[in-house]
């Protein structure tokens, strides 16, 4: 997770992970050693019986603590090994080189060593948490490096990365989790290639083949010189704190300040990660950039893998070379499915990647309908799992077994959020996992009833990320006391993007022990809060039409949580009962200032679009009180057809659709006064609007 906690901060970094799933079969500079020292090479300790350094670059090794030397098992003429005993953190064993100007690597680099990790920590309350084969540490604080090799242990995944001399950004590659298996030796090699501006992680096993394979751009980084310092290269441990202690093995480290000529990959970045898709789109582009590493490589085969059924059967979809990137299409496919894909390249040597790697999730995206109803908990069922009452039936799950009450705003039960269970903290929130839940326009709300009051706590949040509280394509939650705040992350790839947050509060309103529905609302052109009191009487409405249509919410695929979120004291959830709950996807149009009416339409209704005058894109929303099929098309002033919007059987209720101004052969029309025209059973209704260039 920490590859993903570094792209929450800065997102247009753009982590990739690639997988290799064959070996390579030309010749390169052998991986793993024994090595011989060149005038590359700044630094290389073989630990046989010695923390001699062979580079004249840099100086011996200084050892501190326990460690002793045993046989490495690595193989011919590898001579011995180093082992570090900190399986307590009195032990304390590490090795230092004293800093010099060759040690700070501000261009190409290659950073190398084997390593077999006995134990681990899995929280930063262990001290071997974050263990670290080597790094040299900041000046101002430890975790300010100029760069780093290290292991996290909550997810046994491997980080690579350095720290940017403005001290704002942190690249890193990550590898999947699970790669770090206890007892088992690996050999981690980080690649900076400054030229390219890319990093490159590999892991090889004992036998030294290669078993995962990272990389990631750092090229749009307002700065991309490392942050150096006058600290000494740590091996073992990070240099401060108590959570970054290696118990285990290393062996063979070397540092060298150039591109080693090393058996790579395919580099495959810039791929694109769909959203949910309406389903009027008849192909879904996905476009990567994919290159050989090496300058006698080239890519022979770029594909895109998707599934409709979770992997029980896997489509492709060519892709072929367009300028800078490979370009594919994966075909339209109905209302209602979930794509899994991810893409492949392969090169003229047989080597191939992935992304994202094998492990990690595949992309995903949803085809919807717009004002589409997908989650309803109304919590009737008063036992068991609660059942999503819209067309999808997400899957619900909870910590803890459900509880229903009696005291409920509608029908006849709600559910019961119960205080957090010390020193588990599992409070009692609920799950639902489905992609169909994030959505650029949505419409959010439920009915909820509070035994107690907590600062920050989340009453319904969609984040980037488990863990993650923070980035959310939709939120509410309890502000300063008493506050209510809704508020979206901006998806920070937005080109115009003017604003981190798009937040709203409403002070001084909620009581204990007091049912109130809450609703949060965003189209393109604005976002509303509303609170309503028991009696579904608006009690206050806050709206934000300056900022929204540059500012678009950030579209994870973590599961919607109901009922949880963070807490400044340690208590993370609800305490009380929520009820009624109901998420509309890709929602337009917005009716504000007025008690909420949940009946459906008795008429036919064709509004007025909005914006109106417009360019390029325009809303219109209509209602039908009965299923049937409804035609909307937009004609010139003489009458001609200009573009059928829909064509298609609706269910009753409101409906919303767009035009962008283009005609049926795809075509931008010209400025002026046109019509739209609703059709459907014996009725017919007609409004103007006009498009402004």
């Amino acid at each position: 997770m920490k590859f993903l906690r570094l792209f929450l901060r800065f997102p247009f970094l753009g982590i990739i992970i690639i997988f290799l799933s064959k070996g390579i079969s030309f010749a390169q500079e052998p991986i793993g050693g024994p090595y011989t020292v060149d005038t590359s090479t700044v630094l290389l300790l073989h630990f046989d019986d010695n923390l001699n350094n062979e580079s004249p670059l840099s100086t011996n090794g200084v050892g501190h603590g326990t460690y002793y030397y045993l046989p490495s098992p690595l193989g011919t003429g590898m001579g011995k090994c180093l082992r570090f005993k900190n399986d307590a953190l009195s032990d304390s064993s590490y090795v230092t080189v004293a800093d010099n100007a060759n040690l700070d690597l501000t261009g190409d680099w290659t950073i190398e060593g084997w390593i077999n990790v006995f134990t681990f920590g899995t929280t930063s309350g262990d001290h071997r948490w974050v263990p670290r084969l080597c790094i040299k540490p900041g000046d101002e604080i430890f975790w300010r490096p100029n760069w780093w090799v290290e292991l996290w242990g909550d997810n046994r995944l491997f980080q690579t990365g350095f720290h940017t001399a403005d001290q704002q950004n942190w690249p890193a590659v990550n590898s999947a989790n699970n790669v770090m298996v206890p007892g088992q030796w690996v050999h981690l090699t980080f690649i900076r290639d400054d030229s390219r501006k890319i990093l490159l992680q590999m892991v090889h096993n004992q036998s030294r083949q290669l078993i995962w394979f990272g990389t990631m751009s750092y090229a749009n980084l307002p700065v991309t010189t490392p942050l150096t310092n006058n600290q000494a290269v740590h091996i073992g441990f990070a240099g401060g704190g108590n959570d970054s202690w290696l118990d285990g093995f290393v062996d063979e480290v070397r540092i060298s300040n150039i591109v080693r000529n090393f058996a790579v990959p395919p580099i495959i970045t810039d791929v694109t990660e769909l959203t949910n898709q309406p389903d009027y789109v008849t192909s879904y582009q996905v476009k990567a950039k994919m290159e050989a590493f090496h300058s006698t490589g080239t890519i022979t085969s770029a594909q895109i893998y998707y599934t409709t059924n979770k992997g029980t059967t896997w489509l492709t979809s060519t892709m072929t070379k367009s300028g800078d990137f490979y370009v594919g299409n994966i075909p339209q496919l109905p209302f209602g499915t979930i794509i899994q894909y991810y893409v492949s390249a392969t090169d003229n040597y047989g080597s191939t990647s992935t992304y994202p790697s094998t492990g990690d999730p595949y992309l995903t995206f949803a085809v919807f309908k717009y004002n589409m109803l997908v989650l309803h908990l109304d919590f009737e069922e008063g036992t068991g799992t609660p059942i999503d009452k819209s067309m999808f039936h997400n899957p619900v799950t909870s910590p803890r077994p459900f509880v229903y009450s009696t005291d409920a705003k509608v029908g006849t039960y709600s559910i019961l959020m119960q205080p957090d269970v010390t020193p588990k903290r599992d409070s009692s929130f609920l799950d639902v996992d489905a992609p169909f839940l994030s959505a650029s326009d949505f419409n959010v709300s439920l009915w909820f009833k509070v035994d107690t009051i907590k600062q920050y706590v989340r009453i319904i949040n969609r984040p980037l990320e488990y863990g993650n509280w923070w980035q959310n394509n939709y939120e509410i939650r309890l502000q300063d006391l008493p506050y209510l705040r809704a508020r979206y992350y901006v998806d920070p790839n937005t080109p115009n993007r003017t604003q981190e947050y798009i937040e709203m509060d409403i002070p001084n309103s909620i009581k204990i022990n007091k049912w109130y529905k809450v609703l949060f609302k965003r189209d393109s052109t604005k976002a509303v809060f509303q609170l309503y009191d028991e009696n579904a009487n608006l009690i206050r409405e806050v709206m934000n039409d300056t900022s929204v249509y540059n500012n678009p919410p950030i579209q994870p695929n973590a599961p919607l949580r109901i009922g949880n979120g963070g807490n400044v004291n340690g208590e993370r959830g609800v305490v009380g009962r929520i009820d009624e709950v109901k998420i509309y996807n890709n929602f337009e149009g917005i009716t504000t200032g007025v008690k909420e009416d949940n009946s459906l339409p008795t008429t036919y209704e064709l509004y007025q679009n909005y914006p109106n005058p417009f360019n390029p894109k325009t809303v219109i929303n209509f209602s039908i009180p009965k299923a049937e099929r409804v035609v909307i098309t937009v004609y010139d002033m003489l009458g001609r057809k200009i573009k059928t919007l829909l064509d298609e059987d609706l269910y009753i209720g409101r409906h919303t659709l767009s035009w962008d101004g283009k005609n049926d052969n795809g075509n931008m029309v010209s400025s002026g006064l046109y019509f739209y025209r609703l059709d459907a059973s014996n009725t017919s209704l007609t409004k103007k609007m006009l498009l402004i260039k």
